[in-house]
């Protein structure tokens, strides 16, 4: 299907068009493909009530294994957009992460920003992460997503030319400052909607970014996500994997979350 380019400002309206999202479409649709590829997914246009859940950033041994839990607990997948040095550092969870029917996503090697390299350069890293995290994982990795959501055409460009889909996101919880664990599930559970591709994370990799006054996350991951899943699906909601949700769905493409150009 031909994927939709709308602006970020109608995929993050309090009430996204879902199902509808080709009514606010540039062209209605008809943007030329070379465009499109360079492009990231935000979310895709249903009316179905599933979407995405997503987790940037580990594996990480103190708090994946409680996400996996509570995961198992409810019989849901999601995508883990992983790290190859935190895959390098624990090659067992990430094997737990696919052996409980998880997919597995790329982040990067680690957390630096693409604006921050050459589009040579970040084209040859994604390419090496991939190439790591895969040899652990024992499967093909279908999808991408840069820090931050920052990236340049190019890199955009290079990513595809390596055969992965660029997946940014729709909304998120804002959990990687500390907060209480049902401040924190209120705001993802804000950002669900038909077709919605929801990020969160089971740990925060840059940790020297902090800002005055903030401090790394202290709440119960697994019970933020028992939160959303109950509530989701208490409103007939079903969580699902990037994957699943982007080969069922026409996907809604639009800009980066952060200007494409370097700083």
């Amino acid at each position: 299907m031909t994927p939709l380019v709308v602006r970020r400002r109608d995929i993050e309206q309090d009430v996204p068009p879902a199902g509808a999202f080709r009514g606010v479409a540039y062209a209605r649709g008809r943007v030329p493909a070379a465009l499109t590829r360079a492009l990231g997914t935000f979310c895709v246009d249903t009316d179905d009530k599933v979407f995405a859940l997503t987790y940037d950033d580990g594996p990480d041994p103190r708090s994946t294994p409680a996400v996996l839990d509570t995961l198992a607990r409810h019989g849901a997948r999601a995508t883990f957009y992983v790290l190859s040095a935190a895959v390098r550092s624990h090659p067992g969870l990430l094997r737990r992460i696919v052996d409980e029917g998880h997919e597995i996503a790329l982040h990067g090697r680690d957390h630096r920003s693409l604006l921050t390299l050459s589009d040579r350069d970040a084209v040859s890293m994604i390419r090496d992460a991939r190439a790591e995290v895969e040899d652990v994982a024992g499967r093909a990795v279908r999808s991408y997503r840069p820090p931050y959501g920052e990236h340049t055409w190019g890199q955009a460009r290079g990513v595809r030319g390596l055969g992965l889909e660029l997946v940014i996101w729709s909304g998120d919880a804002f959990d990687w400052v500390d907060d209480a664990a049902s401040a924190v599930a209120d705001r993802a559970l804000a950002a669900v909607f038909p077709g919605a591709i929801l990020l969160l994370h089971d740990t925060r990799a840059d940790p020297e970014t902090l800002g005055p006054g903030e401090r790394l996350p202290a709440f119960d991951r697994g019970e933020v996500l028992d939160r959303i899943l109950t509530a989701t699906r208490a409103d007939g909601y079903t969580g699902t994997t990037t994957n699943a949700l982007t080969s069922r769905h026409r996907v809604v493409k639009s800009v980066a979350r952060e200007r494409m150009v370097r700083r």
